[in-house]
Formats: C-alpha cells, structure tokens, sequence
C-alpha cells in the first residue's frame, strides 16, 4: 500500500521513529494523507460562476477594455495569421505560456474578434484555482468549514470574477500558483517525491507565465533544503529535493533564455528590447512618473491599496490576523504553517520588491499621482489570504457550513449588482482602459480595400484588434524583414500607413519625410494618424 493511500494509523507507525512522529500523532482528525475528495458543488459553482461572468462581460462589452488584454490576444494569433507566422511571433515581452494556451482558440476568428478565447482560458484557469485552494485549505486544515470559507473568499472576488473573462495572464498564474503550492503542502508533510516533482513542474508553468512566477524558485528552493535538512536526516537528501525542484521547476526560465537568443540574438532580450517592462520604467522613470523607484514606503502603499482597492479591507483585515494565528499556533506547526505561507507570500514581497527597484509599475487613487494603472495586481494576494481568512474557521461546527453557503451566495449576488468593481472601472477609465480607438478602427475596417498596412503594433495593438481586419495586412515589427524594408520604402511595400507620436513609423516620418511623399493623412483620431497612398 502506497503512503498516499495508507491510512492515518499505518502512517502514523511508520512516522513513529522520525522527527515527523508530533506532526503526525496530533491530527486524528484531520485529513492526513490520500487524495482530496473535492464535493461536486464546488466545481459546480466555480464553473457556473465562471461562465456567468464571462456572460455579462461579453454582453456589457467588457472583455476587451484593457489594451494589455487586446495585445495577448494579438501576439496569441500572430502564431496563426501574419506575413510570417509561427512560434517567433510570441515576441520577448511578454512569457509565452498564456499565448501558447489562446494560440489555438484565436485561430478562430469569432474567438479572437470577440475576446472570448481570453475567457475561455481565463475561466479555466480561476476554475482550477478555486478548487485547489478549496483542496489547500481542507487538506493543510482537515475541516471543510475552513475549505469552504476560504472558497466562497476566494470565488466572491468580484475583481477576479472580472479579470477572468479577459485574455489577462493573471488568472493563468494564479492557477499555477496555487496548483504549486497545494503539492508543496502535500509534499511537506509525505515527503514524497512525486508531490515534489508535480510542485516542480506547477511552479514551471506560473514561471512561464508571469515574470511574478519566478520568484517561486529561489523561495521553493530555500525552503526545501532548510525542511529536508530538518526533517531528513537521510544523506544527501536536501541535495536530491534541491535538485529535483530546481532542475523541473527552473527548465521554464530556461527555454524563455533559449528562444530569446535563438530568435532574438540575445539571452536577455525579453529585458533589453525597446518594448520591454524595463524600458517602459526607463521612460516612465525619465518623465519623472516612476514614484515608488527607491521609495520602500510608496512601494509598500501602492502595492498595499492595491490589495485593499481588489480583495476588500475586510478580507485583508481577516487574512492577517488568519496568518498570525497560524505563526503562534503550537511549535509543531508553527514552522510547517511558516514555510507554506512563505511559498503564497513570495508572489506579494515580489510585488512590492519590483515597484521599489522600478522593474514595474502601479498606480493607485489612493497615492500619488492618484490614478488608476495595473492596480489588477493585486490579486495575487488573494489566494493567500482568502487561504489564511478561510483557516480562521476552524473553530466552525460542520453544520454550519451550508447556511454559511446559503447566506454567503445571495449577499454575493447583491454586492456585485450594487459595486463596480475597481478593475473595470480601471479598464474603462484607468491608464489600463484601450485608448478610445474605436470610430478610427471601425474607419480602417470599413475603408481598407486591399494593401498591406504599415504599423509598429507596439503601440497601436488596440487598433489592429478592433479594425477587425486580419493580422496577415499588416506589416509590423515582427516580421522580419518585411518591416524594416517598409520603413526603408513604403511607397513601393505598403498602401497604409498608421502612426503614433514617437514610435518608429512616426520617427521615421519625421526623419525621412521623403519616403512617405506619396501617402495623404485620411484620419486622425486622439495620437493616431492614419496615411494612405495615392
């Protein structure tokens, strides 16, 4: 009988002459060891709430209000539709794995013109990481009082609800993140190598899907080796589950910096590239608009109102003192409670790390300068503390547990009537909202007849989405070496020309004005101009 199926006595004999016998002699009634038996009615209310608020975000429009969520969805059908499609087209700013995952659905154009295929895997995505994090909180807690808090904590986000009718990549994260961290519980306490591999490659597929996911390794990797030195006394043990974790785990991170040097010519392209996060800083930072660079405390209020502004002070105020609990509990799990909070924290201190360094950026109404950019991001703390939050009903009787879920169902349905929730408010009014693009997008669709159409998509993503025109008209910057010859000679390459204030068409104009002689300005609408040849 293997240790996943054994029962708690069998396991409690074979644990009796090791360090982990106190672990294990205290939890006769919790779950223990075997797979999580999740109750039907969670997956079917993780599912049901996720179609109906992919219902309501594609009724109301809602799927494609931020710029970010059209350019995913662009870069995604780069693979399938272009001059020169194929894998290259993921491009360097951003991981590859939520591409990969929409690549097939916005082959569809319906899928991609709609945004759905963003819902699609975003949905799937938060449906995973609402059942994990039930599956986290009844297995590390052994009451379904707790798992079911932590659920309806957790599903109750309108903020999440939102973001996961998009092509977003935080819902892919999230899943990851607590799909990792749900086998490094199982795996803290069984010491098995299997939970420990499936850890690994978890934490593999959040490092391929936001940079936030990296910082799961080194934390991974510290904690293994300090809880295998403690609680193995094998030798050489911490050194196998180091290396077990970090080869799987770390193989992403390593495939990112083979593509950047085999398409790119550089292993840090994804850094170096005039699209990437960090030149994005490098201007903001220039402007004087990178306001938490250096600064511990602007960091740590951005990024906190951030949590407050999207999980709610409630859920905050709950989730902390959850967490304290757990770090006063008995010596005997204090520590087990300390390395995992420390994999759910690791994401949040990364957050905030990011903002002071002036690799990221957040803006808030609650800070200077007081508006609204990427303040989404703070959803990453709401599996820790709907998970901490949630641990705080241990105390509940089980028949508790359904009026709980009676009462908590319809107050969530009256918040979400009566509360806009920030994310939105953010992607209709916010720096994170598409410019209003839309009269200039539908003039390109409804007058374009034929021509290939010039235009560095890096800026204009939003326009290229809504003109509703395939991506195989337009010669942008990753098609190598049709752009290039484009800006060397338009009139003989292209019919159209799109241009924003200093970006590399627009340079181009201005440096070359020549080149564009036979090109005529048809329309202009906020910073895009739109050139046709005559």
């Amino acid at each position: 009988m293997s240790s996943a199926a054994a029962p708690l006595p069998v396991l409690e004999a074979r644990a009796r002459n090791t360090l982990l016998a106190l672990w294990w002699a205290r939890r006769a009634d919790h779950v223990a060891s075997g797979e999580v038996a999740t109750p039907r009615l969670v997956w079917a209310i993780s599912i049901c709430l996720a179609v109906v608020a992919s219902a309501w975000s594609l009724a109301t429009g809602s799927m494609a209000l931020y710029g970010d969520a059209r350019a995913h969805l662009n870069v995604a059908r780069h693979v399938t539709d272009g001059i020169t499609p194929g894998l290259a087209q993921l491009g360097s700013v951003w991981l590859p794995l939520p591409h990969l995952a929409l690549a097939p659905l916005v082959a569809i154009d319906p899928l991609w013109h709609s945004a759905v295929a963003g819902a699609i895997i975003g949905g799937v995505g938060f449906i995973y990481s609402a059942v994990r994090l039930y599956d986290l909180t009844y297995y590390w807690t052994g009451r379904r009082s707790c798992a079911l808090a932590t659920f309806v904590l957790y599903v109750g986000c309108l903020n999440l609800l939102y973001i996961q009718t998009t092509a977003l990549t935080e819902p892919v994260l999230l899943a990851f993140l607590v799909g990792a961290t749900y086998h490094f519980a199982r795996w803290l306490r069984e010491m098995s190598h299997r939970e420990l591999a499936m850890a690994a490659v978890l934490a593999m597929g959040a490092s391929m899907s936001r940079y936030d996911g990296w910082v799961l390794i080194p934390v991974g990797l510290g904690v293994i080796g300090l809880w295998t030195h403690i609680h193995d006394r094998r030798s050489s043990a911490s050194e196998a589950n180091v290396v077990i974790f970090g080869v799987i785990a770390g193989y992403g991170i390593a495939l990112w910096f083979l593509y950047n040097l085999v398409i790119f010519g550089d292993v840090l392209f994804f850094i170096h590239s005039g699209a990437s996060a960090q030149a994005q800083q490098v201007s903001l930072a220039k402007s004087g608009m990178l306001l938490t660079a250096g600064n511990a405390v602007a960091s740590l209020l951005t990024y906190g109102w951030a949590v407050i502004d999207v999980v709610g002070a409630p859920l905050l105020g709950l989730g902390a003192l959850g967490a304290a609990v757990m770090l006063v509990h008995s010596a005997r799990d204090r520590w087990a409670n300390m390395a995992l909070l420390t994999i759910l924290v690791a994401p949040v201190a990364f957050n905030v790390l990011a903002l002071y360094t002036g690799q990221s950026t957040m803006r808030v109404p609650q800070v200077a300068p007081y508006q609204m950019w990427n303040i989404r991001y703070g959803l990453v703390a709401l599996p820790l503390l709907a998970f901490t939050a949630g641990t705080l009903a241990r105390p509940w009787p089980p028949a508790l547990a359904a009026p709980f879920l009676a009462l908590a169902i319809p107050f969530a349905a009256a918040t979400a009537l009566t509360t806009t929730p920030i994310t939105i408010i953010d992607g209709r009014s916010g720096i994170s909202g598409v410019p209003r693009v839309g009269a200039i997008s539908a003039y390109l669709g409804s007058h374009y007849h034929g021509g290939r159409i010039l235009a560095d998509d890096t800026d204009t993503s939003p326009l290229l989405f809504g003109s509703g025109l395939n991506l195989r008209e337009f010669v942008t910057v990753g098609f190598k070496p049709y752009y290039k010859d484009a800006l060397a000679d338009p009139a003989a390459s292209v019919a159209w020309v799109v241009a924003v204030p200093g970006d590399d068409v627009d340079r181009d104009m201005a440096a070359h004005p020549e080149r564009f002689a036979q090109f005529t300005l048809v329309r202009r609408e906020a910073t895009i101009s739109i050139y046709r040849r005559f």
